[in-house]
Formats: structure tokens, C-alpha cells, sequence
């Protein structure tokens, strides 16, 4: 008899080590992960591709639309200005303010220049001039400057210092002491130097424009480029380039196409003559600048104002709104350059040596009262204190009674009594206030007892007030012109300085408030 057993269920059971099940899963895996980190970053970099593309066109449309109605806007204002559907006059009276001014109904401008950002002396004021324009009365501007070195002794807020470092350190000032944001310091720094320099003329300033190098530049090209009648060779191997080496400038005597670039080079360069000279130079451009957008229609071409826009707002700070702006463009646009009177203050004062030139007001102190620097203080009289005296005296003359200067009458002084070189010593005074003496001699007449102004007979309008004026600023009588006098001693005024006359400087006998 025998039994029958499974031999299987005598053996013991096995089974797949789960460590190597783990391994298996992980193999089998590896390539799905692979895979999926893959995909993860395709997918990261199509999204970002696709935001990317989605901003630029974004950006794209932004760029085309605005081009699309600048466009539009400057057809349509070619148009409108074509055909005469609206002048600028009338689009500056909806856009543009009215322009403030003071109680001789002029408005006065700050006119600031310094260079860009690579130049080395960033934020220093080399060019101030004040523009002072009468729209109502004469349709004139004066331009004042004002050179660098200008030193002014006590300021509100500034402390002292050279005229063109108070922007700059005053800048620094409101930013690093004041925490105040960079482009709130800047305005307020361009206000109250506008404001400080009215204070010293006594004269109120009602905007301040600062223009860098860059804008000028850029402006002048926008124009085509301007010609100047340069009156004298200039060869300035030192003129400054941006690496802080030399870049020689040569321009010659007699008419000069000038582009952007060399335009800023015959404006900044003083190797050659004086700072002095400098600013004639500027104030020349100023007026040929102007007159050909005035020829050339400027304001009648959209493009180009828009442009000129551009310029402005990347290179121009100012304490004008662009409101205002256009206000001020609309007053000077139908102003002519004949009325456009230009001065420099200068050290041509004739007090020692016979340099004299009108704006003769300054001086050079020694250097070791001013820590070894060059700096220019105002003459004045007496000597100490020192004053503005003279300065606002010149503003009174020039500003005030500027239809005097825009005739530009000829003067000839005649001893007929007074104290011997008593004539050239007005003359000098006259000289340096901006009138033009011609003459100075002894009168072919008897002594005189008596002082007078005579002036020939006018018939152009406006004429007959020179002798008025001239007798009324040496406090003399007006006579009529005496016939004695040979024609070589007369000019559009003849002041005869008989035996009572006693010189005084013209700030005793004009009336001003410093």
C-alpha cells in the first residue's frame, strides 16, 4: 500500500526581493522622468518665448500707433497751417500761458548752459544770461551775460562763491543733506539762483532755462546747420574733448556755415580771447539761431517742432511748464534781430589801462583774499562796501529805457568850460553803460556857463526823444543845436559840458533801489 503527496509542498516558497523590485521600477522609469524633465523645461522656454513675444508686440504696436498719429498730427497741422485754418498764434492761446511779467510789462529769463554727462565739469553753469523781453512796447529783447567767475559775496541760501558753481553745489545740497529726489533738487536749485540773481539786480525773474550741450547741439542741426559772420580767427588748440585731452578748434574771419558740433565749439571756446569774448559769441548765436527759425517758418513746420520737442524734454531742465513754454515761444516768435540789444559784463572798465567796453562793471580782486582762485566782484563806488550799485544802474538804462539803445544814437562830448579831461571822463562813464560816443573834443564855441544836450533836427519818429532823455540823465538843459559847430563835432547827440558842469557817476543820478 503505498500514499501519494504533492513533493512541492515539502519544498519552502520563494519570492522577488522587493529591493530588486525597486530597481526594476526605478530602470524602468528613468527614461520617463528624463523624458518629462524634458518636456517641463521645453515647456518653461516656449512660455517665456511666447511672453517675450507677446511684449514686443505689445511694445510694437505701442511704437507704430504713436508714429501712426504723430503722423496724422503733423499732416494735420500742416494743413491747418497751409491753409491758414488756424495760426499758431491761436493754437499757443489754447495750449500755451500767458507769460507773467513785471510792472514794465517785460518778462526776464534765466538762460543757463552746461555740459552732458561725459563733460568734466558737469553740473557747472558756464553760460547765465538773463533775457529780458518786452513784447508789448519796443518788441525787443536784451541779453545780459553773466561771466563765470562772477563771484557773489552773501546769498539767502547759497552761501558765496562763483556764479557757476551755485546750481551745482546747491543741487548737492537739497539731494545729500535734504534727501530731496534728484529732479525736485534740480528745479529748486535752477529757482533760486533765478531768483538770487534777481535779487542782486533788482529785477524780478520769472523762469530759468538750462540747456546742455547735447540740446544745443542737436537744436543747431535740426535748423540745417546757421551761419555766422565770425569776426575774428580763432585757434584754440586746447579746446577740451570727452576724454579729458584736446581736441584743437580753427575757424577763420568771415561767413561760417556752422553744424551742431562746430557751432558748440565756436560757443565754448576761450583760449583764444576772454570769457568775455565767449559770451559775445553765444549771445550772436542766440540771435542768428533765432532768426532763421523765424525765416525759415519753424513754427509752421510740425516735424520739426516736434523735434525740437524731443530735444527739450531729454537735455532742457526748466521751472517752465511746457505751458508756459509755449507761451514764451508765442511771445518771441514775431520779434526781429534788429531789436535784439546785446551786453557781457566784463573787467574792460578803463580804471587801469584804457580798455573800455560797454558792461565794463567788473574787477579782479587779488587772488590770495579768494584761496588763490580768479574770481570778478563788481566795481563799485566808493570802493568797499562792495555793491551792485552800478550793475542795476546798467539795468535801469538798458532794460528800462531800451528804445534809447535800440537807436543806437551816436555821441559827441564837447568841452566849452568844464575842468580840463572832464569829456573823456563821461565819455568812459557813457561807454561803458552801452552808448556810442564817437566824439570827444573841445568845442568849437565860446565858454559856455552852462551844460546842454542838443540834438539836430529828426524827422524819423521816435527820434525827438534823445535829447530829452540825455538832458534829463545829466540833469542839463536841451538846447537847439548851435550853429557854430562844424559838422565833425556833431553827432545824433551833442552834450556840451560848459563851466558849471561837475561830474558824477551815473548811479547818483539815476534812481535805483541797490
Amino acid at each position: 500500500m503505498f500514499t501519494v503527496r504533492k513533493i512541492e509542498e515539502d519544498k519552502p516558497k520563494r519570492s522577488l526581493p522587493i529591493k530588486s523590485i525597486i530597481g526594476w521600477g526605478a530602470e524602468l522609469s528613468r527614461p520617463l522622468l528624463h523624458w518629462y524633465e524634458d518636456w517641463k523645461k521645453r515647456r518653461e522656454q516656449e512660455k517665456l518665448q511666447e511672453e517675450r513675444i507677446r511684449i514686443l508686440k505689445r511694445v510694437l504696436i505701442v511704437l507704430v500707433s504713436v508714429f501712426v498719429v504723430f503722423v496724422i498730427i503733423a499732416g494735420l497741422a500742416q494743413a491747418i497751417f497751409s491753409v491758414e485754418i488756424i495760426s499758431f498764434s491761436r493754437l499757443a492761446s489754447i495750449t500755451g500761458s500767458t507769460p507773467i511779467t513785471d510792472e514794465n510789462g517785460f518778462t526776464n529769463i534765466l538762460l543757463m548752459g552746461q555740459g552732458d554727462g561725459d563733460h568734466d565739469g558737469k553740473d557747472l553753469t558756464d553760460t547765465l544770461m538773463v533775457a529780458s523781453i518786452d513784447a508789448k512796447n519796443s518788441n525787443s529783447v536784451v541779453l545780459l551775460s553773466f561771466p563765470r567767475d562772477l563771484y557773489l559775496l552773501h546769498t539767502e541760501k547759497m552761501g558765496k562763491g562763483k556764479l557757476n558753481t551755485f546750481y551745482r553745489d546747491y543741487k548737492g545740497y537739497l539731494k545729500y543733506m535734504k534727501d530731496m529726489d534728484d529732479s525736485f533738487a534740480a528745479k529748486e536749485a535752477l529757482k533760486e539762483l533765478g531768483d538770487e540773481i534777481g535779487r542782486h539786480m533788482d529785477l524780478q525773474i520769472h523762469g530759468v532755462i538750462k540747456v546742455d550741450f547735447v540740446a544745443f547741439t542737436e537744436a543747431v542741426d535740426a535748423l540745417g546747420g546757421v551761419d555766422i559772420e565770425v569776426p575774428y580767427d580763432i585757434n584754440d588748440p586746447e579746446y577740451p574733448d570727452s576724454n579729458f585731452g584736446f581736441d584743437p578748434f580753427e575757424i577763420y574771419k568771415g561767413l561760417n556755415h556752422l553744424d551742431g558740433a562746430t557751432a558748440l565749439k565756436y560757443a565754448r571756446s576761450r583760449h583764444t580771447t576772454s570769457d568775455f569774448g565767449r559770451s559775445a559769441r553765444q549771445q550772436q548765436l542766440i540771435r542768428a539761431l533765432a532768426q532763421k527759425a523765424k525765416e525759415e517758418g519753424l513754427i509752421k513746420k510740425p516735424g520739426t517742432l516736434l523735434n525740437f520737442l524731443k530735444i527739450y524734454n531729454d537735455n532742457v531742465e526748466s521751472t517752465l511748464s511746457t505751458s508756459d513754454m509755449i507761451g514764451l515761444l508765442n511771445l518771441l516768435k514775431d520779434i526781429d534781430k534788429g531789436n535784439v540789444i546785446t551786453m557781457q559784463l566784463s573787467d574792460r572798465n578803463a580804471l587801469y589801462d584804457s580798455f573800455i567796453e560797454p558792461g565794463g562793471f567788473l574787477y579782479t580782486p587779488p587772488r590770495d583774499l579768494f584761496e588763490g582762485a580768479s574770481v570778478l566782484l563788481p566795481v563799485s563806488i566808493p570802493e568797499f562796501p562792495v555793491t551792485w550799485k552800478q550793475i542795476t544802474t546798467l539795468k535801469q538804462l538798458l532794460f528800462n529805457n531800451r528804445s534809447i539803445h535800440l537807436q543806437n544814437p551816436s555821441i559827441s562830448i564837447l568841452n566849452a568850460g568844464a575842468a580840463s579831461g572832464i569829456a573823456r571822463k563821461l565819455a568812459t562813464e557813457l561807454t561803458r553803460y552801452g552808448f556810442n560816443v564817437e566824439v570827444i573834443a573841445n568845442a568849437s564855441l565860446e565858454k559856455q556857463e552852462e551844460s546842454f544836450v542838443a540834438t539836430p533836427t529828426k524827422e524819423s519818429e521816435g527820434e525827438d526823444d534823445l535829447g530829452p532823455f540825455f538832458s534829463s540823465l545829466l540833469k542839463s538843459k536841451t538846447l537847439s543845436m548851435p550853429s557854430q559847430l562844424p559838422p565833425e563835432e556833431v553827432r545824433d547827440v551833442t552834450i556840451v559840458l560848459g563851466k558849471n558842469y561837475s561830474y558824477s557817476p551815473l548811479q547818483s543820478l539815476i534812481s535805483t533801489e541797490k
